[in-house]
């Protein structure tokens, strides 16, 4: 009898600490069970199906990682996808001349993937620069540069696609572990890293308290501008592997994903990361990627539109965001009562 009372008591704190792990659990659950009978489990849950859903999570999933940090920050990242798009164009078109001039596969695949990741890194520090030196929110200092890092790469490809690239540089896309894409493993690996970076590391802990309070963190001897700096760094430096990605449609163009950063933020509010910076796990983002990848092959299968399921996103990013304020407030009250309730007993 004691054991089972202790085993309660130990499941029902899990709940109490994960109360938003569970509910987004329950809710890939019910999207789960409402695909299935709108499809077929035959058609939803084939190998062919699953495989393309695998193949289509870690591009979505990294560019969402990509925005939490600034999330965390009680900001936002527009430029994430134009980042993305940028550094994809810079390595399609250094492979292109590299396979060109004779270089081995492995010397362009090496070099082209460096060159996205430098140049991911380099427009975050530009944000960073801009958002924490001179003032300007991030929601506007990005959607500046978004525009910006969009231009650079349509100057660069004339508003065309890159093409012609070697096959070696899709190698992303089309190696696998088992029947498991390595793209996958990739973005599980990368939720795994910005978790225990953000639950384990001082640069978690200080990007957390800079989003939860800005003027408590500098009291705390929290240097803000290399905080934010290095969050935006890590924002530009996984949409360029985002980006990087991509090959695996060997193509890269600058409008490419352009209803991306309306998923990202879906995904990153579903799995729990508060619009207002400082609160959020970096787990939850697995499952409401996985969650919304549901709806959108669901949604393919029913032959709905690129406008249809773009008007569904929004509509779904603000029926999130209200459950979460009504949810946030019911907390609110509870604790109120409790507290009351404390204070009238010691009375």
């Amino acid at each position: 009898m004691k054991i089972s009372q202790e085993i309660t008591a130990l499941f029902r704190k899990q709940i109490q600490r994960n109360g938003s792990l569970l509910r987004l659990l329950a809710t890939g659950l019910v999207v789960l069970v409402i695909m299935l009978v709108l499809t077929g489990p035959s058609r939803f849950l084939s190998a062919k199906s699953i495989s393309a859903m695998m193949l289509q999570m870690p591009e979505l999933g990294i560019l969402t990682l990509a925005v939490t940090f600034a999330l965390f920050l009680g900001g936002i990242d527009l430029s994430v996808v134009s980042t993305a798009n940028l550094s994809g164009i810079i390595a399609a078109m250094l492979a292109v001349q590299l396979s060109k001039n004779g270089m081995d596969s492995v010397g362009v695949v090496l070099l082209s993937y460096a060159a996205a990741l430098a140049v991911g890194c380099v427009c975050g520090l530009l944000n960073g620069i801009v958002i924490s030196r001179t003032g300007v929110p991030a929601m506007l200092a990005t959607l500046g540069t978004m525009e910006v890092y969009k231009g650079i790469g349509l100057i660069l490809t004339d508003g065309s696609a890159v093409t012609g690239l070697p096959s070696a540089y899709g190698f992303l896309g089309s190696a696998s572990l088992g029947s498991i894409p390595l793209i996958m493993i990739i973005f599980v690996l990368a939720i795994i890293v910005a978790a225990v970076t953000m639950r384990r590391r001082r640069f978690g802990l200080e990007v957390y308290l800079l989003g939860t309070n800005e003027k408590a963190a500098e009291f705390s001897g929290i240097d803000h501008v290399k905080v934010t700096i290095k969050a935006f760094v890590c924002s530009g430096m996984l949409a360029a592997a985002a980006g990087i990605i991509s090959s695996r449609v060997m193509t890269a163009k600058a409008d490419y994903g352009s209803s991306y950063i309306l998923q990202c933020l879906l995904v990153a509010i579903l799995g729990g990361i508060s619009p207002f910076g400082g609160f959020g796990n970096v787990a939850g983002i697995l499952i409401a990627i996985v969650t919304l990848q549901m709806l959108s092959s669901g949604f393919n299968m029913l032959r709905f539109s690129s406008y249809q399921k773009l008007a569904v996103w929004g509509a779904i990013l603000i029926l999130v965001m209200v459950m979460n304020y009504l949810l946030e407030k019911m907390r609110e009250r509870r604790n109120i009562k409790k507290n009351l309730r404390k204070t009238q007993c010691q009375n």
